[in-house]
């Protein structure tokens, strides 16, 4: 946790920015002088502190994570900078400001993740619609109610009410598809998507129990946390449990995971659509490599244009 120390020389008074940093074996302390006094704008001193942080980071990574052979380091690097970039920019959110972040990159999220599952609202409509403005009449009451629905799923695993269980996930389910008239629970019948079959309804509780049981696994051998969280995204999407509503429903569980981690979050795009399903196809036949490039980059992109 970021803090303010005071330390006594010579009976005189010194302040430091510190933080501890986990280097894989220990926690080590880095510094930043403020002088005799507290400045009252900290921000040139946090990036200081944000910078030393980065370097210690990129220096502990081979100790921190377990390293894939086939993953090019630089992509662990990447990922680990953006993380620490995420944590000093929600460092200086006060409440308002926070309530405010988290509103207004629900709408964004929102229209991102339904509009790649084909909604035609704008993010202004949406917008509207959270904030109990005026909607036009003509706008399908269907739409409306998908928005509706994933608000409160949104809230529901912003405000930490959700664990990752076979039960919670139907749950989630539940609320993104409540009222659309899609069956609650796992699929009954065979589901193919762009031409290629998905999991057997036999098989999906099976595969969801292994898909979990995976989760809880890879974090216990130090892998990366956010290659696990876009991996059980790809795995989940390739299972496909239920009948519909399966990517919103991914992608809600990929914010959760990030979230859980303290890697902020992650905007997949409905104008690079493509590139997004390229990179899980790829993944689904084995070649992880583009999926992580891809979604380390979309990681990277999406604080640059929140920050």
């Amino acid at each position: 946790m970021i803090k303010i120390e005071k330390k006594i020389i010579n009976n005189k008074g010194f302040y430091y920015l510190s933080e501890q940093v986990n280097t894989g074996r220990k926690f080590k302390k880095i510094q930043v002088y403020l002088g005799k006094n507290i400045p009252k704008d900290l921000s040139p001193f946090l990036e200081k502190l944000k910078n030393k942080e980065v370097v210690l980071i990129n220096d502990s990574i081979e100790r921190l994570y377990k390293i894939q052979k086939k993953i090019n380091i630089i992509i662990y690097k990447e990922i680990e900078k953006t993380k620490i970039q995420f944590k000093y920019f929600f460092r200086n959110f006060s409440g308002s400001k926070n309530e405010s972040f988290w509103r207004d990159f629900a709408i964004r999220f929102i229209f991102e993740s339904n509009s790649i599952e084909g909604s035609r609202l704008s993010e202004k409509e949406i917008e509207n619609i959270m904030k109990n403005k005026y909607i036009k009449k003509t706008i399908d009451r269907k739409e409306i109610l998908e928005v509706e629905n994933s608000i409160k799923a949104f809230n529901h695993i912003q405000k930490n009410k959700f664990k990752l269980n076979q039960n919670n996930i139907k749950d989630l389910h539940k609320i993104i598809v409540g009222g659309l008239g899609i069956v609650f629970g796992y699929k009954t019948e065979e589901i193919v998507v762009n031409n290629k079959k998905t999991c057997s309804p036999k098989k999906v509780k099976v595969e969801m129990t292994k898909l979990i049981n995976w989760w809880k696994a890879e974090h216990k051998i130090k892998e990366n946390p956010f290659l696990i969280a876009i991996k059980f995204h790809q795995k989940f999407e390739l299972i496909h449990p239920f009948s519909d509503g399966n990517g919103r429903v991914g992608r809600m569980i990929l914010i959760w995971m990030l979230l859980k981690d303290n890697y902020g979050v992650i905007l997949f795009k409905n104008i690079n659509r493509h590139k997004y399903f390229s990179a899980l196809d790829s993944a689904d036949e084995g070649r992880n490599n583009k999926l992580y490039r891809y979604a380390t980059d979309v990681y990277k992109n999406t604080f640059k244009e929140l920050k």
